[in-house]
């Protein structure tokens, strides 16, 4: 969770309007003002804050961020700025724009996102886009990977809980799951329909059983093909439906200890994640690397960049 003042200190949107309004003013933004404005509110209160500077200064507040702000600063202020579902919405068009090296990220958005949510993201898309993200997806896609990533983005996936599993369905998937993988039918309609359409729950109900009866995960049994395109998508959606920490901890360690850091990967990961389960992702990646998150950041970022991510990890200063 990002470091959030407590509600009794936090300013009134219209306070916090006029500070950052007066950040922009005069020669040379003042940066240190925005991050410890915008980086230690929740998003109902930076919506707040848009409207009420939209109301105020007749501006819309991410154009005056977008004009005072510049790389990848920038980049992290807007996309904390913005509604979740609305930068859900413009990360999932990013990726089908820059479809080849991008086509992760959409299957991060449909698979760690709770339904309800995706769906918002996927009606903030057809009001900003004018076209809907199946569209897109469907076009921009071919072959298996379309058949695979359509009905990903395109299913309303039952949220569920663990009172509501049904094991004899999960024992029944979990047989047809190994059959087909078995058999390298890896874009088989049932194996397709089972990871696109049950519940959460119910997925882990059946990947549980899958490895008690066969005795190794699912993803270790698609490991030796994991060269394929394909197979890949398909270990990151079982990856991000079952456990999005070690999802995300992995697209941190990647763009971290690359040569040259991945700041696209990072800015989107600790933009996104620093509401939900960022505590989670700290300490996946601490298991993983005996290092802290924060200072791995630290380590490879520099000036306002590196503040604000910091501010978000809840290391900032309020």
């Amino acid at each position: 969770m990002a470091s959030l003042r407590t509600p009794a200190t936090i300013p009134l949107p219209e306070e916090d309007s006029e500070q950052l309004h007066k950040a922009f003013k005069g020669w040379g933004t003042n940066e240190g003002m925005i991050i410890s404005i915008l980086a230690h509110r929740n998003a109902t209160q930076r919506s707040f804050i848009r409207a009420v500077y939209a109301a105020n200064y007749n501006k819309d507040l991410l154009k005056e961020l977008d004009k005072e702000l510049s790389g990848d600063f920038e980049r992290a202020v807007m996309l904390w700025t913005l509604d979740p579902t609305e930068r859900d919405a413009y990360l999932a068009k990013e990726s089908t724009q820059m479809f080849t090296k991008n086509i992760w990220v959409l299957v991060e958005i449909a698979c760690t996102r709770p339904a309800l949510e995706f769906f918002k993201a996927k009606q903030a898309y057809q009001a900003r886009y004018r076209t809907s993200l199946e569209e897109d997806v469907s076009y921009h896609t071919s072959g298996d990977v379309r058949k695979l990533l359509v009905p990903l983005v395109s299913s309303f996936r039952y949220d569920g809980n663990a009172d509501e599993v049904n094991v004899k369905v999960a024992r029944s998937e979990a047989k047809t799951l190994h059959k087909k993988i078995t058999e390298k039918a890896y874009t088989d309609e049932d194996l397709i329909r089972i990871l696109t359409t049950r519940s959460k729950a119910q997925i882990n109900a059946t990947l549980n059983h899958f490895k008690d009866k066969f005795g190794s995960s699912i993803n270790k049994f698609l490991k030796e093909d994991s060269n394929d395109e394909y197979v890949q998508l398909l270990k990151t959606a079982i990856k991000c439906l079952t456990y999005p920490e070690k999802y995300f901890e992995k697209v941190l360690r990647r763009a971290i200890v690359k040569m040259g850091t991945d700041e696209w990967a990072l800015t989107r990961v600790v933009t996104t994640r620093a509401e939900v389960d960022m505590e989670r992702i700290k300490e996946e990646y601490l298991r993983r690397n005996s290092v802290p998150l924060d200072r791995a950041i630290a380590n490879d970022t520099s000036g306002d960049y590196k503040d604000m991510l910091l501010a978000l990890l809840g290391h900032g200063h309020a």
